[in-house]
């Protein structure tokens, strides 16, 4: 109202807490999905939705017309039905080699500098998963005892463990689980690529990383139930599959605007200059 500003941000969050949480009451498919809830409050994301396109109704009225408006999302969502535990799978297909017992992890150990990887033989593991869906090599002069090296046998095993991993498919629904297993060099670049995951992997609809796999656990399956409440989500979900929206109020030059398009957009209306390292351009 005080009309002092150069650029106005609003970012509404409330979409996101309850398609994570809800999600399950709009996919009957869902193990955690109750007629009798999805009954009664089935209709809560959309009801968020239709309070959150009300509230960009209500700012757009207050700005000046000649202003540059826009709305976007920066992420999509898809259900999640089914947890996959990639450590799992490194174990059982050699590439990981352990002994004893794994133990399952909470946020207080993340958070508390607990330990992980515990019985992990380093001496004879290739690969091990971390995060969400990306996979590392124990690399010579990056991890602390690798064993692969870079150059050939880094992008043999690279080629390997893609082709064995990307056919996976659900012992339950014999649906395949991913989209498309993402080479590190082919999806990143700059001066921290060494850092990158070597390998990501990209989810079909319904699948996402194990809650514990997340944090390193091996689990005794490699795909289970997801049974908790946050049940959708929209964590290393294959880019081929969700796409955001974006609505301007200013015509764009291109047709296919893409997510890193809207700093260097912001930047060019601010008459601000644009680092050179940015991905992006200007959609207009």
């Amino acid at each position: 109202k005080s009309d002092d500003w150069d650029l106005f941000g609003a970012a509404i969050e409330t979409t996101d807490r309850i398609s994570h949480m809800m999600w399950r009451l709009i996919d009957t498919r869902h193990p955690m999905y109750d007629e009798a809830l999805a009954a009664k409050y089935g209709d809560s994301i959309e009801k968020v939705y239709r309070r959150a396109d009300d509230f960009v109704g209500r700012l757009r009225q207050k700005v000046p017309k000649d202003a540059v408006f826009m709305v976007m999302s920066d992420h999509g969502f898809h259900s999640f039905r089914r947890e996959v535990n990639l450590n799992t799978w490194l174990v059982q297909n050699g590439y990981m080699v352990v002994k004893g017992a794994s133990t399952e992890k909470t946020l207080q150990d993340l958070f508390g500098r607990g330990k992980f990887f515990e019985g992990v033989d380093w001496s004879r593991t290739k690969a091990y998963a971390v995060g969400l869906g990306q996979i590392y090599f124990n690399l010579r002069g990056r991890e602390g005892q690798g064993i692969v090296s870079a150059g050939e046998e880094y992008r043999a095993l690279q080629d390997e463990i893609r082709s064995k991993l990307l056919p996976l498919t659900d012992p339950e629904t014999g649906e395949r689980v991913f989209s498309d297993i993402y080479k590190r060099d082919d999806i990143y670049e700059g001066e921290y690529i060494q850092f990158a995951p070597d390998l990501q992997v990209g989810f079909l609809d319904g699948y996402r990383v194990g809650w514990q796999d997340t944090l390193g656990t091996i689990r005794r399956a490699v795909i289970e139930n997801n049974n908790r409440k946050w049940s959708g989500d929209h964590c290393a979900t294959a880019t081929e599959i969700s796409h955001g929206v974006f609505f301007c109020n200013r015509r764009i030059a291109k047709a296919e605007p893409h997510i890193m398009d809207l700093a260097p957009s912001v930047l060019k209306v601010l008459e601000a200059p644009i680092p050179s390292d940015y991905d992006g351009e200007p959609l207009w």
